[in-house]
């Protein structure tokens, strides 16, 4: 399961296979991210995450120009999350051996702050799961801390049920010592092996291309 036993031709297939209109909406998040001012980003925010369904079946926190619920709002939570992501500035996924300390207490912050991405709903009590929680972590982090751990890619990982944040991290450090039995298996590192396009992603994003919606089953 995983990547470690796959080629880099299979590596270019599953990233040249990968659903292209999730590639717009990130294209779209990090030009946002990156060049507009803050009141720009919760809108986009909750728009890519609505559309990458990540808080189903629970409802999803909107912005509080919606007014729609109470407190708090998509710009409450990112926010509290942009202010702990800036520990993972520097992180690296493969160096999954530096999850601890100050990067896993942040990850550890993200996971409760992104609980409140959703306020109600049968599931959970209405708080959001690992999949919302990931996904929200991996906008934020433009990809730094990946992959998103929707049904498929839990499924091609084996990684069971991830109902808490310790086993998010613990999934972490599994994929990072994946990306880290690829690159020795074939001698360059993962950005090294995709299309030239997506060498300048970081390590989760390109994890999350080569497992998620849209790309063939492995082999």
């Amino acid at each position: 399961m995983g990547i470690r036993n796959l080629s880099i031709d299979q590596i270019r297939q599953r990233i040249e296979l990968f659903d292209y209109s999730y590639v717009q909406d990130w294209n779209t998040w990090v030009i946002i991210r990156r060049n507009y001012p803050f009141d720009h980003t919760p809108p986009e925010f909750g728009r890519i995450l609505r559309r990458w369904q990540a808080c189903r079946p629970n409802t999803m926190r909107r912005c509080q120009a919606d007014a729609t619920h109470e407190a708090p709002y998509l710009e409450d939570l990112l926010n509290d999350a942009l202010s702990v992501a800036t520990a993972l500035n520097g992180f690296d996924l493969p160096q999954g051996n530096l999850i601890n300390g100050v990067v896993e207490n942040a990850l550890q912050e993200l996971w409760a702050i992104f609980r409140n991405l959703s306020y109600s709903g049968r599931c959970r009590g209405g708080f959001a799961g690992v999949v919302g929680i990931s996904k929200a972590v991996l906008l934020i982090t433009e990809g730094r801390v990946g992959p998103a751990f929707d049904s498929m890619v839990r499924k091609r990982l084996g990684t069971g049920a991830i109902p808490t944040a310790g086993r998010w991290i613990e999934n972490l450090k599994k994929v990072a010592d994946d990306i880290n039995q690829f690159q020795r298996a074939n001698q360059c590192t993962l950005r090294e092996a995709v299309p030239d396009v997506y060498s300048g992603l970081h390590y989760g994003r390109l994890y999350d291309m080569i497992l998620g919606p849209g790309t063939p089953d492995l082999v």
